[in-house]
């Protein structure tokens, strides 16, 4: 029996094979034909069908390809209870075959299937992951969260969280966050598999945060104790319960948001291009038709997170722009960014955005090629680096942004014409 295929289905497997013929004088495929199709036996067939024996993954996959179906098809319907592990013996790939196709060591491929613990230096590997398996990004991470070990540990984790906060966030003095060497705080770096200084700046951040609520639940206490006026006092009662509800609401995120970040969290140069990608609002949003010049934007577009960036062609010009997921991610991480990277540019926040400039960008920073609609977004600090260039002159600096394009850019003015060689 191959060791925890639990989720093989004995009736999936006989209900394809005796649907496995469309003519009408054949409607089924006899266990012998089967069996010689995937080099078994008709007993194993047979044992295979009556549940007396489980098919190890490559014979999963055997199966499913002479029955013309997906392996999935041959498993068990219900996937509401799927760990990754899962997923993947239901595709027929055994683990060293995911090890072998991602180049990653064995250990580090049975932690992330055992315990959710996405290796540091693989800022994609859930899109790697789910590439391989043939699923969507956020099917893994679901998959992911049903994992036991990783349930265990958001809720050690939780413990381990409440008890920090109630010993640091009430701390009269400047705000330092937990002690380096305190002994939950080590406990949480070993089980997120990630260096214990980071894990001290994250907290910081996190923890900075309910001490907010925490000050000024304490500001609205001691008007309801001591003012005289019942009015203020009645205010401030109300006050201090909501400032109180919001830290316990936050408090009680903040496990499952060290949970997301730590498997979607990305370098500090990629973190600087998805805010560059926000900053110039190239966002995947049902009436917007902004593109970022991708070969503006980095040298080598195979850094861009797959789940958190959109990529496409305009004519012949690489172009990329935020995915709905991947403007959540900005949104919702860069408190957490700035605490690791503290020097690297931030999102501007949309309510510092007015006028045209909110609705449609930064007018100079775009640019349309003929005959098409989308428009071109230049990220401004692109845009500053190529004028400085330029700086003092009345020159235009001309950048080939695709075989057939240049992007010319003058102190006051960007444009696309065609390349030297097209013109040519």
């Amino acid at each position: 029996m191959a060791r925890g295929l639990t989720n093989f289905s004995p009736a999936e497997l006989r209900a394809h094979r005796m649907n496995a013929y469309a003519e009408p004088e054949r409607t089924s495929m006899t266990a012998e034909e089967l069996a010689e199709a995937v080099g078994a036996t008709k007993a194993q067939i047979l044992a295979y069908e009556n549940g007396h024996r489980v098919p190890d993954p490559p014979r999963v996959r055997a199966l499913a390809r002479a029955l013309q179906v997906h392996p999935w098809q041959l498993m068990d319907g219900d996937r509401r209870t799927w760990t990754v592990a899962d997923y993947r013996r239901a595709s027929g790939l055994r683990a060293q075959d995911v090890v072998e196709r991602l180049g990653v060591s064995p250990k580090n491929y049975r932690r992330f299937e055992t315990e959710g613990i996405v290796p540091s230096r693989r800022p994609q590997f859930v899109d790697q992951v789910a590439a391989v398996l043939g699923m969507s990004h956020m099917s893994v991470e679901r998959a992911i969260d049903r994992t036991p070990a990783v349930k265990r540990r958001q809720s050690r984790a939780f413990e381990l969280v409440v008890a920090m906060a109630e010993q640091y966030v009430p701390m009269a003095g400047p705000w330092r966050g937990p002690a380096l060497d305190d002994p939950r705080l080590l406990e949480l770096a070993e089980a997120y598999g990630r260096p214990a200084q980071r894990i001290q700046r994250v907290l910081a951040y996190e923890l900075g945060e309910l001490r907010q609520s925490y000050v000024r639940a304490q500001r609205e206490r001691v008007i309801a104790d001591y003012d005289t006026n019942n009015a203020r006092q009645s205010s401030a009662r109300y006050a201090m319960e909501r400032w109180y509800e919001n830290y316990d609401k936050e408090l009680f995120r903040i496990p499952r948001r060290l949970e997301k970040f730590h498997r979607t969290a990305q370098p500090s140069d990629v973190w600087q291009l998805l805010v560059d990608l926000y900053n110039v609002d190239a966002t995947a949003r049902p009436d917007a038709t902004n593109w970022a010049v991708t070969r503006l934007l980095c040298k080598d577009p195979e850094v861009l997170p797959p789940h958190l960036v959109e990529r496409t062609r305009v004519h012949d010009v690489e172009s990329c722009r935020l995915s709905a997921p991947g403007t959540g991610h900005v949104v919702s991480y860069r408190g957490l960014y700035a605490a690791l990277y503290p020097g690297v540019r931030r999102p501007v926040r949309p309510s510092t955005r007015t006028g045209a400039k909110a609705r449609m960008g930064v007018a100079h920073d775009a640019i349309t090629l003929p005959n098409r609609t989308e428009r071109l977004v230049v990220p401004q600090p692109i845009l500053e680096a190529m004028r400085a260039v330029i700086a003092g002159t009345k020159n235009a600096l001309s950048i080939a942004i695709s075989p057939s394009f240049d992007l010319v850019v003058g102190p006051n003015s960007v444009a696309v014409a065609p390349s030297i060689d097209d013109r040519e």
